[in-house]
């Protein structure tokens, strides 16, 4: 199998328009017990130095468990949908089922949705800059239009900047150039803010912001922060976004607070929650809110299996819930409570619901009496397998 690595940032060079291509990527690795840097770049291929460099580490440093690392890997990361198969992955990837299953430490050609796979192959990530076309892309890496369509699952011939393709075949570029560093600022919403103030201020246009941050509509909310490329338009990756502890299993969900929580799940961000206790699931939407989150279902359906897990409404009953949700191309599973009391506005109107429905996460507070409440607190901890 051949390997590639990103070539060395040249200080000072770049080329107008090229784009950023790598076999490498960078992952999350959250610090279980018994981990050691040298045990964690064994499993990804990399070195302790240069975890070490990622996480601004030094000889000094320990690790502990829960500490989420940046780890370089020159593996590709597969993020299992429904109807994925190893034996598909195999020969989507040009591998092996007993190769995925030993890089990954699988026991049974089990899978599940969300599950992120450690995949050995020679295909690229390319990630889609300013003037890229397909036919480009399949004049670089030596293969097809229809192989990059196929292999993505594109209906048409349209790319947006920031997209990630997986496509087969090497680069002709014999160097790897890194665009120069955008300069960016976290900014906190303020009351009378909108995406065209936020841009204009900061020199860039509404869509980068949107793309960079992965905003699931243009309602903002006061306290919301947002990662904004400064004089630039390029699209940039959020900044700062942290979680607090790893869900243990898949029963639960991960632990994040208010604040970092309400950068990955965003206005307009729809969602399945899955009561902990009794496992029924529902549909609902992100419709609003800065202390926490205010949520309204999607249908009369979803609001009849509700009511089967809120038997009475009521501001006392609290449940702990798992809510699950793709973003940007990623899976999540958070962990949040949810009071069983419809009330106020709403902006869906035949759901069946009166209104909406708090929904809180670690240290969410409320919007008339903004402080932390402990049931809701507890329940969230449950929630994350606590």
């Amino acid at each position: 199998m051949k390997s590639r690595k990103l070539a060395a940032i040249l200080t000072g060079l770049f080329l107008l328009g090229a784009a950023s291509t790598a076999k490498a990527a960078t992952v999350d690795h959250t610090v279980k017990s018994g981990d050691s840097l040298w045990k964690i770049a064994q499993e990804y291929k990399t070195t302790s130095s240069e975890i070490m460099s990622l996480n601004t580490l030094s000889e000094n440093s320990y690790i502990y468990v829960g500490q989420v690392l940046k780890v370089e890997t020159p593996y590709l990361m597969h993020t299992v949908v429904s109807g994925d198969t190893l034996w598909g992955l195999g020969t989507k990837y040009e591998t092996t089922v007993d190769k995925i299953k030993q890089i990954n430490n699988l026991t049974s050609d089990a899978l599940y949705i969300g599950q992120v796979l450690k995949i050995e192959t020679d295909y690229s990530e390319h990630t889609v800059v300013s003037g890229d076309t397909l036919w480009g892309l399949a004049t670089k890496y030596g293969t097809t239009v229809d192989q990059i369509k196929q292999f993505n699952n594109l209906t048409s011939d349209a790319l947006y900047i920031g997209q990630i393709l997986i496509v087969p075949g090497t680069s002709s570029d014999n160097n790897i150039i890194s665009q120069p560093s955008v300069k960016t600022v976290n900014y906190t919403v303020m009351s009378g803010d909108n995406l065209w103030t936020i841009a204009e201020k900061h020199n860039t246009s509404m869509d980068a912001i949107i793309k960079s941050n992965m905003l699931a509509s243009n309602k903002l909310m006061p306290g919301q922060i947002l990662t904004v490329p400064v004089n630039s338009t390029e699209i940039v990756s959020p900044v700062g976004i942290t979680m607090i502890r790893k869900r243990p299993t898949d029963t639960y969900g991960d632990l994040y607070d208010w604040q970092n929580a309400r950068r990955v799940f965003t206005v307009g961000q729809p969602a399945v929650l899955r009561d902990l206790q009794t496992g029924i699931t529902f549909n609902v939407k992100y419709y609003g809110g800065s202390n926490h989150a205010d949520i309204v279902t999607l249908t009369k359906d979803d609001t009849a299996k509700l009511q089967k897990v809120f038997s009475t409404w009521s501001w006392y009953n609290k449940k702990p819930m798992v809510l699950c949700f793709t973003q940007g191309g990623k899976y999540h599973q958070l962990a949040v409570s949810v009071t069983g009391m419809p009330h106020g506005t709403t902006d869906i109107y035949d759901n069946g619901l009166t209104g909406h429905l708090d929904m809180y996460f670690y240290n969410s507070k409320g919007h008339a009496n903004p402080v932390i409440n402990t049931s809701h607190q507890a329940n969230v901890l449950k929630a994350n397998g606590q």
